[in-house]
């Protein structure tokens, strides 16, 4: 560095020169800098093109989107609290089931399905997932079942009959049996038991993977889903109780219900159906229906019910058929199975419970819109199923309550140990309305 006298002695102009040089000099350094922090953005790129991620903490993505109920939500008398409804008086809501509800809400890709496709609404509960990654045969039936006293509720009278309780596991716009590796390309449904059913589920995967959110939890990875229940006003309607039965009047010839098989009965192909025991609409509880129909009923307050029943014979044969029933039939409670189908089999039933309302107008199942019909509210009633019981539990009820023409109710497994139940009340407590996510189809 030049001495400051050295400097003071030069001419003016030199002295002037010497500081520009210096300024750009300790400015330059400072420009470079700036230009490679740029505008406050970082580009994360991959295979697909690059996306731009905000590095301001004022401008980070949004979190999850919150399910949220309409202004003014109400809860009719027989709603647990923190459900909702649109036409009760207000109540507390329970914080900790609905925030169990909460998920990442995505709009898949443009053309996944017809209806658009958004990652599932899930009832999201830990207990319904603990042993999701264990395999079917190494599951342990001590750690899924409980003791109980009573190993099953007396005799059958004549039918041998085992029952279970569940809730809502998701709601998305696949169909692992009539659209197999079809992401999106169905209407919406509600599934019931495996977390993880899917457009991609197969036998294994249903069987060694996911959760349940029925009673014994992963001992029985069953999925069984029906079209979703709509209000009209951008929301799903989620059932209070859903009840399983299996039942058979032929113990003694009765086969357990294979692994993997596959079943789609209810209406849907025709306008309309006549309501009778395999397939119905009605009000009231358990053991207390009435005003059966096919259509929604509006039940004044009470509960709104649905009731799909599945064949009882199989042809021994096929776990699915290009129709998914031609390989199952039908017969009378006291009747032999078709030589076609001889294998009698526990019959399955679902009956599911919808909390009551003041009014159900502008109710419609998801499918009522899809399947191409002019049909009313409710028509096109239908629910599949793909059987994923784990086979040690399945041989234990089988012989204890099927085989032995015993009631087995809530979980009884005929022995000194019940599937462990989904919850005290065997119901479910959460939010009764839940909105669609944004990129839910226009035709819902």
């Amino acid at each position: 560095m030049l001495p400051f006298g050295v400097v003071s002695s030069w001419p003016r102009s030199l002295q002037y020169g010497l500081r520009a040089l210096i300024a750009l000099a300790v400015l330059l350094p400072l420009l470079f800098i700036t230009s490679t922090l740029g505008d406050g953005t970082d580009t994360v790129t991959d295979a697909g093109p690059s996306t731009t991620v905000p590095t301001d903490p004022a401008t980070t993505l949004d979190a999850p989107s919150q399910l949220t109920l309409p202004p003014g939500s109400a809860l009719p008398p027989t709603l647990p609290p923190g459900a909702a409804d649109p036409n009760a008086s207000s109540a507390p809501s329970t914080s900790s089931t609905a925030a169990a509800a909460q998920q990442p809400k995505t709009v898949a890709p443009a053309g996944t399905g017809t209806n658009g496709m958004f990652e599932a609404i899930r009832n999201s509960q830990p207990e319904f997932n603990r042993f999701s990654s264990v395999p079917s045969n190494q599951l342990s039936l001590d750690a899924l079942t409980v003791a109980v006293d009573r190993p099953d509720n007396g005799s059958g009278n004549g039918e041998g009959q085992f029952r279970t309780n569940c809730e809502y596991s998701h709601f998305n716009y696949d169909d692992p049996i009539v659209f197999p590796g079809q992401p999106g390309r169905s209407h919406l449904h509600m599934f019931i038991g495996n977390t993880t059913a899917d457009a991609y589920t197969t036998m294994d995967s249903l069987l060694n993977s996911g959760g349940s959110t029925c009673d014994g939890f992963e001992l029985n990875r069953s999925a069984y889903w029906v079209p979703a229940l709509m209000d009209g006003k951008g929301h799903v309607v989620v059932p209070k109780a859903i009840t399983i039965y299996y039942k058979t009047k032929k113990p003694d010839t009765a086969v357990a219900l294979p692994q993997g098989l596959k079943m789609v009965v209810g209406n849907t192909r025709n306008e309309s159906f006549n309501a009778d025991q395999r397939l119905n609409w009605s009000c009231g509880g358990s053991g207390n229906s009435y005003n059966v129909t096919n259509r929604i009923p509006n039940c004044n307050g009470d509960y709104i019910n649905a009731t799909i029943q599945f064949p009882n014979c199989w042809d021994g044969q096929n776990l699915d058929s290009p129709d998914h029933l031609s390989h199952m039939a039908w017969a009378g409670d006291r009747e032999p199975c078709p030589a076609t189908h001889p294998k009698p089999i526990p019959q399955i039933t679902i009956l599911i419970y919808w909390a009551g309302v003041d009014s159900v107008d502008g109710w419609y199942l998801s499918s009522d819109k899809t399947s191409g019909f002019n049909s009313g509210p409710g028509a096109s009633l239908h629910a599949d199923w793909f059987g994923g019981w784990n086979q040690e539990i399945t041989d234990v009820w089988a012989d204890n309550c099927i085989r032995a023409v015993r009631n087995c109710s809530g979980g009884q497994t005929g022995t000194n140990r019940m599937l462990a139940p989904i919850n005290p009340l065997q119901q479910y407590e959460g939010p009764a309305l839940l909105p669609l996510p944004a990129g839910a189809g226009p035709s819902l």
